[in-house]
């Protein structure tokens, strides 16, 4: 009895080898579709000046903002050949928080004097829209380079009802980035992919996007996905700056087409 179940097993396991044989490669698809999970922790320093009046606010230490926290993404590839791919992903990032402040803060022209119970929101919402070119494709993966442009919408608010306070300071800025994307398959159901892109300002700063995944297509049109991904920017104009950093573990869903 155990040797014809074994034997049913056999056949049931030869028979999906098709399927299999099929989803192996992972890049045969035309549309994918991903859904992502990332818990980043957050490193910020803002500092937004008028009048004369603006010091380094550091978001999670004196503000109280989480340090940790989930968020959601979505990406979108279309495959218009093997070489040419046009991508587009999009992530809003939320922060608020209420703490009594333990140093007297300047942002936006106001102070906020030591004791005072401060509300603050951090709004930031994260598009990128770009081209991908994969120069050397083949059986054990590709290497690409990338065009994107990241549409970052930010907003910063502070509000300190006992004093009659309040700022916030709004910036909607498109930054073009070029980078590299790789991945290469040890097997033919599993890869590790990477990508690092950014683009240098200047005097002004920089900003940096890099990420590394393994991934498995254990089907032609689902795959999942584990990585580390750090996100960093630099800007400074005036008598203004933002130092403002993401990094942490993420887990993705992709279904393909």
């Amino acid at each position: 009895m155990k040797r014809k179940s074994f034997a049913a097993f056999v056949v049931f396991l030869v028979s999906l080898f098709p399927i299999f044989a099929w989803a192996q490669v992972g890049e045969d698809y035309n549309i994918e579709v991903e859904g992502r999970y990332w818990q980043p922790k957050l490193d910020s320093t803002v500092k937004v000046v008028q009048n004369n009046i603006g010091l380094d606010v550091k978001l999670v230490d004196d503000l109280g903002i989480e340090k940790h926290k989930d968020f959601g993404e979505g990406r979108f590839q279309i495959k218009f050949a093997r070489k040419h791919k046009f991508n587009i992903s999009y992530i809003p990032l939320k922060w608020d928080a209420s703490k009594t402040l333990t140093r007297t803060l300047e942002f936006a022209g106001k102070t906020y004097t030591v004791g005072a119970d401060v509300q603050s929101r951090l709004d930031l919402k994260l598009l990128k829209v770009g081209y991908e070119y994969d120069f050397l494709t083949g059986k054990n993966g590709f290497l690409g380079g990338t065009f994107d442009v990241l549409v970052a919408d930010a907003s910063v608010e502070l509000k300190a009802p006992a004093l009659s306070l309040a700022a916030e300071e709004k910036e909607t800025l498109p930054i073009p980035m070029i980078g590299l994307k790789g991945r290469v398959y040890p097997v033919k159901w599993v890869n590790f992919t990477g990508s690092l892109s950014g683009f240098p300002l200047g005097s002004y700063g920089y900003v940096l996007d890099a990420e590394a995944s393994l991934n498995f297509n254990p089907v032609k049109y689902v795959g999942i996905s584990a990585g580390y991904r750090h996100f960093e920017t630099k800007i400074e104009y005036n008598d203004n700056s933002l130092d403002f950093k993401l990094d942490g573990p993420f887990l993705t869903l992709n279904v393909r087409f």
